[in-house]
């Protein structure tokens, strides 16, 4: 029973501050924001608000299903901290009424650890508990199907529950599934209805929608934002609107999940928005993934609702391949992983981007070109062989991408790819029409030209040749980079090898988004490259870096030497 004298958010920091070796660094962040929060005087943390919620969700929620059964819903530490942030923290809006301050709350937790009542509870307290009228909640997720493991449970819940069953009226469709639920009541002689519909792709636009409530289930499978994108926006006439995100992490990197993963991280570690609030349990980095104490850190309901028999016997499966690694990786220990055919790992590509690549002007370079595409993503590359400060060699990516106005809006919302603002801090050109401007790609290059010590532009052999002919004018030596095993086995055997050793950066996230998506194909022999058309997403950036490695690697390591003759230098090495 919720005491409602005590704050139960400062309990889960006491709990924290016991043992903090227990918990996350991701979660250790959202202790630190909590706090630093408290000592904040524009905004301010009502106990009574919060503990509404809790009191609401352990007397009026029950158990639909599982061992638990019909017996009242009692939370655990964790998801009361997550729960008070929601709603305790409160702030005067322009209007100068008292409003909450959080209005986008993420979750993400590992399978079994009661994320559909973390969702769902918010979603029947908004129908029932908050005393607001007129009420529209959504439930989207991936599939019509996918949004029943959401539905269903909260459907269940209602009905099973003496309090919430009058005046409420389940919509069913094919197959018993919950296509909308209907609370009608009446207040001062006046009749009220708040409604909570499940949504379709079908029905993904806001005409006439007015969300209180949006529940976002299992974002990680969503590939199209649209729906999201629709839904948030229409929230504009709601004072308090809310949404709710939960999901495990999944094996898709340019998945919507990803996209509000990152977001959802960079809000807690730089505390720069305060309408989100994000509870992650992850691995910190350069975990163990054989280590069980891996496992009990990212597990909050351990001993409740997961086990470690269970695990362990996920794990033996993991073992034997790197699908079911993948998927031990994503849905047990909550990290985001490639699909399990590609090639690379996502923290691998994650590490080689830096703000900045330094000086480069004046420095040798070699391009790679893939144009095979023109009526959608293609890449210039410039790959420059240096030094860092302690004299190791590396390789520095420098990228341009092009791409076509024409549909670039549906483009970045099947993929989760922001051109247009990339395009702002230029990394992307983006061309008038339909189709890639070849124009516009050779004042790239002569811009190349004319900056760096621009020694040889190779390209695959789908090129344009009348591109090929002009750079020849410029003096410059060109070569042919067929996409084949023969010719791409090398320069992508040693990209791994720098991927590894830390000794390859690049300042544009494409390459990395590229990379990630690379599915590879070996011929008889054994040699590999990259395919285009078995990776699920554009790999065109990586193409484009293995053409340009193809002669950068045998410059790799290679230093100038100065101020001396090749006769003092060859005396030296051999006196």
């Amino acid at each position: 029973m919720i005491d409602f004298k005590v704050n139960y958010a400062d309990e889960f920091v006491s709990e924290y501050e016991s043992a903090p070796e227990k918990y996350p660094n991701s979660i250790k962040q959202v202790v630190k924001r909590y706090k630093k929060w408290k000592k904040r005087k524009d905004i301010w943390f009502d106990n009574d608000k919060a503990n509404d919620m809790l009191y609401f969700t352990e007397t009026f929620l029950k158990h639909a299903k599982g061992e638990w059964a019909g017996q009242p819903l009692i939370l655990e530490s964790w998801q009361k901290f997550y729960f008070a942030n929601i709603y305790g923290w409160q702030k005067y809006n322009a209007k100068g009424k008292v409003v909450r301050v959080i209005r986008t709350a993420y979750l993400q937790v590992p399978k079994k650890n009661g994320k559909t009542i973390m969702g769902g509870s918010p979603v029947i307290y908004g129908v029932y508990g908050e005393g607001v009228k007129g009420a529209d909640v959504y439930i989207s997720a991936n599939t019509f199907e996918q949004a029943q493991n959401a539905a269903g449970p909260i459907a269940l819940t209602i009905e099973n529950s003496p309090d919430l069953r009058p005046g409420t009226r389940i919509y069913r469709g094919k197959e018993d599934t919950i296509r909308s639920v209907k609370y009608t009541f009446v207040e001062d002689g006046i009749k009220y209805a708040n409604t909570l519909k499940v949504l379709t792709k079908d029905n993904a636009g806001n005409e006439g929608k007015n969300p209180y409530i949006n529940y976002f289930d299992e974002v990680h499978a969503q590939m199209d934002r649209e729906q999201y994108d629709n839904l948030r926006s229409a929230q504009i006439a709601q004072e308090e609107p809310l949404n709710i995100i939960t999901s495990t992490a999944g094996k898709n990197t340019g998945s919507l999940g990803t996209q509000i993963y990152t977001y959802a991280k960079e809000v807690v570690s730089n505390d720069n928005d305060d309408s989100w609030f994000a509870m992650i349990y992850e691995p910190n980095k350069k975990f163990d993934w054989e280590d069980r104490k891996v496992w009990l850190m990212v597990n909050p309901n351990m001993g409740v609702s997961v086990n470690m028999e269970f695990l362990e016997n996920a794990f033996k499966e993991a073992q034997q391949n790197s699908f079911n690694k993948a998927e031990f990786l994503s849905k047990h220990l909550d990290v985001f992983v490639n699909y399990a055919e590609t090639y690379f790992d996502k923290d691998q590509l994650d590490k080689m981007l830096v703000k900045d690549l330094g000086e480069l002007y004046g420095k040798t370079c070699v391009a790679g070109v893939d144009l095979s595409r023109r009526t959608d993503l293609t890449c210039v590359d410039l790959n420059f062989p240096d030094f860092d400060e302690n004299g190791k060699s590396i390789l520095k990516v420098k990228q341009m991408y092009f791409i076509p106005e024409f549909g670039i809006v549906e483009k970045e919302q099947q993929r989760n790819v922001p051109y247009r603002e990339l395009a702002e801090h230029g990394f992307v050109t983006i061309c008038p029409g339909k189709t890639i401007d070849e124009d516009m790609i050779n004042e790239y290059m002569e811009w190349a030209f004319e900056t760096f010590d621009l020694v040889q532009i190779n390209y695959d052999p789908a090129l344009a040749a009348k591109l090929v002919e002009k750079w020849e004018m410029f003096g410059i030596l060109t070569a042919e980079v067929p996409q084949y095993p023969t010719h791409m086995n090398e320069p992508f055997d040693d990209f791994e090898t720098l991927l590894l050793q830390d000794r390859i950066i690049t300042d544009n996230p494409l390459l990395g988004y590229c990379a990630s998506n690379a599915k590879v194909i070996t011929n008889i022999n054994n040699l590999k490259a990259p395919s285009k058309r078995k990776s699920p997403e554009h790999i065109d950036g990586f193409v484009a870096m293995l053409i340009a490695h193809k002669e950068t690697l045998n410059m790799m390591g290679e230093q100038v030497v100065a101020d001396e003759s090749f006769d003092d230098y060859l005396n030296d090495i051999y006196r």
